[in-house]
């Protein structure tokens, strides 16, 4: 055992080396050509009200939403990712794929020649913190450097695990629940906290959002969420269904990508005592489902959406959800997180109900047997959705965006401000019966 053990650790060391040796041997051509390919698209480069923007390079829808929404208003946009995740996503949601590209070179090399065809290419690049194509190489460090030289604008928005750093997150329940689904990441925090230190410092415009006070320490616009959808493809329900819980069925959906961060389990149980009580509710669990499959279920058949319980916030889902006219559940109770974005931006007028794994019970049996109330907040949170979230608040976000980026504008601190910001201004205020996010009567 103890030979096996040694020769394991003698391979292990060889191809260790045999690695290294042959990423050195790269990395010389690579960065002289990288720089001759940043000199040459910053002496060639010529500014315009419409800058070339990419987003990627990890396959998020949203970056489809925000690239669609841009394009619509006269830019040139474009996703570029490595792949795109076809259990949920469709081929036609993005533009660029990697994977399709460079077809006669050896795979890894096919990230390093994205990058520098990128440099010439593009503007401005949409990124997350996991950098851009080459930031999970032991190259990461010359993204900056080339940027700076072929005069690129870097915004930077996380979208998850590319950011959360374990002990730096301020709520216990949340790393709880990142180690119920992601627990392999807890061992890569040193290597995500040098991400996230290394875009925080040089990144041109970073957006946190919810994420803000888990340890980033910047944020150049303070928004509640960055997420935006085609509202043309998300219609709200005209079923206005009176199900009560007592004469017919309600139904609850939930769409969880991994249970133990969005509290699943609590859901479950939760449906459980209501249905030992006597009340008529039924659970449907929306799970490795196209989104074209979620759009009808939520628009024909869901009565309530359950989004998350454990985070403080919402993501995608509690947007596609107000705007298919559903009131929606998730997880509003940290102060920590929600007072900066009630006070500083537009979250007041959110019409998400809050709950907590505790409270669900309660908050589900108000909601299901109270239809009207469903009704009320399905049509706030359609509304807030249309004011926030759609395609021409995209445009709106990231037009400033890149006003900020070339000196026409000075800050973005107060874009979402309720009374010195212009956004909030351009709608009327959505009125729902909540009150910091709870029922009250």
């Amino acid at each position: 055992m103890t030979r096996k053990i040694g020769q394991h650790n003698v391979l292990k060391t060889i191809k260790r080396t045999i690695y290294w040796f042959l990423l050195i041997l790269f990395a010389i051509p690579f960065l002289f050509v990288g720089i001759i390919t940043a000199l040459y698209t910053r002496f060639t480069f010529k500014e315009t009200n419409k800058p070339r923007l990419v987003w990627g390079s990890v396959p998020i829808i949203n970056n489809s939403y925000w690239s669609k929404a841009m394009r619509a208003c006269g830019f040139e946009s474009t996703t570029y990712t490595t792949s795109y995740f076809s259990v949920i996503n469709k081929r036609e949601d993005w533009d660029r794929i990697l994977e399709e590209e460079y077809k006669f070179f050896p795979s890894p090399i096919k990230p390093f020649l994205a990058f520098l065809r990128s440099l010439i290419r593009y503007d401005i690049f949409f990124i997350s913190f996991d950098g851009f194509f080459i930031g999970s190489t032991p190259l990461y460090w010359v993204q900056i450097p080339f940027f700076r030289i072929a005069k690129k604008r870097i915004v930077v928005i996380p979208y998850g695990s590319d950011a959360y750093v374990y002990h730096r997150i301020r709520s216990t329940s949340a790393i709880h629940g990142l180690l119920m689904s992601y627990p392999q990441a807890a061992r890569e925090q040193q290597r995500v906290a040098r991400n996230v230190d290394y875009w925080c410092r040089y990144g041109d415009v970073m957006m946190p959002s919810m994420m803000g006070p888990d340890g980033f320490g910047r944020w150049d616009v303070l928004v509640p969420s960055s997420l935006h959808i085609d509202l043309n493809q998300w219609q709200p329900s005209s079923r206005l269904s009176q199900a009560d819980g007592k004469s017919e069925t309600v139904k609850v959906a939930h769409a969880p990508n991994h249970r133990g961060v969005k509290g699943t389990e609590f859901l479950i149980s939760a449906i459980d005592q209501l249905k030992n009580e006597g009340l008529l509710v039924e659970l449907i669990l929306l799970e490795r489902v196209q989104n074209s499959e979620v759009r009808r279920i939520l628009k024909c058949e869901a009565d309530i959406l359950v989004e998350q319980l454990i985070f403080t916030g919402h993501g995608l889902n509690a947007v596609e959800g107000m705007a298919s006219g559903l009131p929606v559940i998730s997880n509003l109770e940290d102060d920590t997180y929600i007072l900066p974005m009630r006070r500083w931006s537009f979250f007041n007028e959110c019409p998400i109900v809050s709950a907590s794994p505790e409270t669900l019970a309660a908050v589900l049996r108000k909601l299901i047997t109270r239809p009207e109330l469903r009704h009320k907040l399905g049509r706030a949170g359609r509304e807030y959705v249309e004011k926030y979230h759609g395609l021409d608040s995209a445009q709106y976000l990231f037009g400033e965006v890149i006003e900020y980026l070339y000196g026409r504008r000075k800050s973005l601190i107060n874009l979402y401000h309720p009374l010195l910001g212009d956004h909030p201004k351009r709608k009327p205020k959505v009125h729902h019966p909540l009150v910091n996010n709870k029922i009250v009567d």
